[in-house]
């Protein structure tokens, strides 16, 4: 027995072990580096199908790399199209931005109309032409024909290449099984495929599957195989000090001892170098700085959303960890104005649920408004809501993304249920609500005292004064509050609670004139009409003053 006896999976590929695997064993393109295809020049991916064809009855791919490759074809052919229309609005709002900052100046220092024009055709004249030469450029490079599978030069290419060249389909039980064991993987990060836990379902399990028919196929041939791919996360490659060193040590020894061979792994640029020197093609050092160019971009986009993702989840997990696990405040005077006024994620809790999450830039004004809201309300008072506040940056108050995984990790009952809206518009004020809606759960309370309105003359004062007593919306629009501002009123009368301070207010009103109470807000304006969700309608004294026998006030008592 010798050093290395049972423990090949640690041996490094030699310049021998390439060579031997290049011309005996079988090469496997892996869906990335197919898909990878769609990005090349016209050049490189030409030389890149020569030395695939060279390969003949060696070229290989799984049933799972095809099923990926159709699975995403078309975003992969339509990528430059996407960031070539992406760039050329970047160039045009260039444009734009200038021909604005022109004429800004032009107004600014008196310029004549004809020098204007004559700056901006100048603009143009350098602009536009280079527009237009990307626009070309950027035509010939994305093709133009992707999208039809009958002109998509790039899959009648493939098609001839890997004619006879796909593996089969597995059975429905082997398939079952093999997802079930890839799904046991991602679990327990056990190589290869646990990186890609996030795609969820059965696409989390499509590595194993690679891998899996991978294995089949070499144990079926009986030799060596060499595997080809762009994909470059730790759950298929060993590294050492950032550098890649080969294929995880898991997966050496698990191809070795299920196959009795090695398994080799390259990424396309290295590949096309070793196929010059071994295989005797011919490939210029420009495909190959294209196939790293190509590597490098997809791999700098993986990794920038791979990155973006986990501190993203991390976020959300430590913000929710601290909200859930703080020490929370009554929703009350004292707390309220001794929090510290920057910007937080707050949330509040109810019943010792978190029921609403919100971002803030001021902590002290949302805790303001909220308690303000909450202490004109009936079946609730601001002592049964308590709050935590998680200090963040600015940056994060305006991260919609983060708060929308928040909230669907959490579904907290006042984000869905109308806690947070504060104007429902003149509309939507009538519309019938949910069973569950915060202004059915806990309608506004009339019975509130406020303060006497003393100085109020007329009903344009009253209310005013109302308005900025009462914690919840009352609403008229100026335009109809201009033609009843001037209304006397008995100002003597305005006192006690909200609902006495309307009946007073509306009593001056002229005929026609309605005063709903809503369950979320209270509504005065020029239109009589029956509101089936209205806690309270007045209509105005003078109804009955003006035939007699108008429609009086109506009370539709406790929501």
């Amino acid at each position: 027995m010798s050093l290395t006896d049972g423990f090949e999976h640690h041996l490094s590929a030699s310049p021998e072990d390439y060579e031997r695997v290049l011309k005996n064993g079988v090469v496997i393109l892996d869906t990335n580096a197919i898909l990878n295809l769609y990005r090349y020049t016209t050049e490189a991916r030409k030389e890149l199908f020569e030395v695939l064809r060279s390969l003949d009855e060696r070229l290989w791919i799984p049933h799972q790399v095809a099923t990926e490759f159709w699975r995403n074809r078309e975003s992969a052919a339509s990528d430059l199209d996407y960031f070539g229309n992406e760039l050329i609005e970047e160039l045009q709002e260039t444009r734009r931005q200038m021909e604005r900052s022109l004429r800004t100046w032009s107004n600014r220092v008196a310029l004549q109309r004809d020098h204007l024009q004559t700056l901006l055709e100048s603009l143009d004249s350098a602009f536009q032409p280079t527009l237009n030469k990307f626009q070309e450029i950027a035509g010939s490079r994305s093709e133009g024909k992707s999208r039809n599978t009958f002109e998509d030069p790039v899959l009648l290419e493939l098609q001839t290449t890997l004619a006879g060249k796909v593996g089969e389909a597995m059975g429905e039980e082997e398939h079952k099984r093999a997802v079930a064991e890839g799904l046991r993987r991602v679990e327990e990060k056990i190589p290869p495929g646990y990186k890609d836990k996030s795609k969820g379902d059965q696409q989390a399990a499509g590595d194993y599957l690679v891998w899996a028919q991978t294995i089949k196929e070499a144990r079926s041939r009986n030799c060596e195989a060499l595997l080809i791919t762009g994909d470059v996360k730790e759950d298929w490659w060993r590294r050492e000090s950032g550098e890649i060193r080969g294929p995880r040590l898991e997966l050496s020894k698990e191809f070795y001892s299920e196959v009795g061979y090695r398994v080799y792994m390259l990424r396309p640029p290295r590949f096309l170098e070793l196929a010059r020197e071994i295989l005797n093609i011919s490939v210029a050092n420009e495909t190959i700085d294209d196939a790293n160019r190509v590597e490098l971009s997809s791999y700098d986009i993986r990794e920038r959303i791979d990155t973006a993702s986990a501190v993203l989840a991390s976020l959300r997990s430590d913000l929710l960890n601290y909200i859930k696990g703080g020490s929370r405040l009554p929703l009350d005077g004292d707390p309220i104005e001794l929090a510290n006024d920057s910007p937080a994620l707050v949330g509040l809790f109810h019943k010792d649920s978190l029921v609403y999450l919100a971002f803030t830039t001021s902590t002290i004004r949302v805790l303001r408004r909220w308690h303000r809201k909450l202490s004109g309300r009936k079946n609730i008072t601001p002592s049964d809501v308590s709050f935590v506040a998680a200090p963040v940056s600015e940056e994060q108050v305006d991260d919609r993304v983060l708060l929308h995984g928040m909230l669907t990790e959490e579904h907290p009952e006042w984000n869905s249920n109308g806690f947070g809206n504060y104007d429902p518009g003149r509309l939507r004020v009538y519309r019938g609500l949910r069973e569950d809606h915060f202004d059915l759960l806990y309608p506004i309370d009339i019975s509130i005292d406020i303060p006497r309105l003393a100085g109020a003359r007329n009903v344009g004062q009253a209310f005013e004064s109302l308005r900025g007593y009462a914690p919840y919306r009352i609403n008229m629009s100026l335009r109809d509050l201009s033609k009843v501002a001037d209304q006397e009123i008995d100002s003597g009368a305005l006192s006690g609670t909200v609902e006495n301070c309307l009946r007073v207010l509306t009593d001056a009103l002229p005929q026609g004139w309605q005063t709903t109470v809503m369950p979320g807000s209270i509504v005065i304006e020029p239109l009589l009409k029956d509101v089936p969700n209205a806690q309270l309608i007045l209509r105005g004294a003078r109804i009955n003053e003006a035939d007699g026998s108008g429609p009086p006030n109506k009370f539709f008592g406790d929501l």
